[in-house]
């Protein structure tokens, strides 16, 4: 029904109210995300930026910058936890000491224990997985092997292997050998008790 003697009163009242419910709404998108901010490790913004320019193409990277930067009320509980573990884990390495190993030099290695198996990327010339292993300070020790799947995270293994580099808390190595799956006779015993 066309109402003839409309005085134009009620669209400018519709308009009025649409600028007041997006005023409204942005107000309480900024509260949330000003809360998601304050979630977030204090060194998180800083340790983002430096780690985006020396690995410009890494996703998480980009999308938590963009994220934190720009739609901060989108950030998820979930998401904040990842970033914070991963500013602990920096935090962490880089407080850490180089091992006493000079670099392209071969050496024995562990027992250290499989933190992660890591898949083998497809899109590399060689696509083989790799293991990180942690020592008991906390180093991490990285290398690729065709092995890899051999062995379970929690295990503990020893290898021979040269230094390729130190990075901050993780040494890179290559040319692994002798990777072998040190076996705690101490647990076993144990677990053999419980059996009986």
């Amino acid at each position: 029904m066309i109402n003839i003697f409309d005085d134009g009163k009620r669209k400018k009242n519709r308009r009025k109210q649409s600028k007041t419910k997006k005023a409204v709404k942005s107000i309480d998108l900024a509260k949330a995300g000003q809360e998601k901010l304050e979630q977030l490790n204090p060194m998180a913004i800083p340790l983002l930026a430096v780690k985006r320019q020396e690995s410009p193409n890494n996703g998480f990277l980009e999308s938590s910058i963009e994220v934190i930067l720009e739609r901060p009320h989108r950030l998820t509980d979930k998401w904040i936890g990842s970033i914070n573990s991963w500013v602990d884990s920096i935090v962490k390495g880089t407080l850490l000491d180089e091992p006493d190993i000079e670099e392209k030099t071969r050496a024995d290695f562990g027992p250290l224990a499989v933190c992660k198996i890591a898949k083998a990327n497809m899109e590399s010339q060689y696509p083989m997985p790799a293991i990180i292993c942690v020592d008991e300070r906390g180093w991490k020790w990285y290398f690729k092997t065709s092995k890899a799947h051999s062995f379970n995270v929690g295990d503990t293994i020893t290898f021979t292997a040269t230094v390729s580099a130190h990075k901050e808390g993780i040494t890179f190595l290559r040319r692994p050998s002798k990777i072998k799956k040190v076996i705690n006779i101490l647990s076993e015993f144990e677990e053999g008790n419980n059996d009986q």
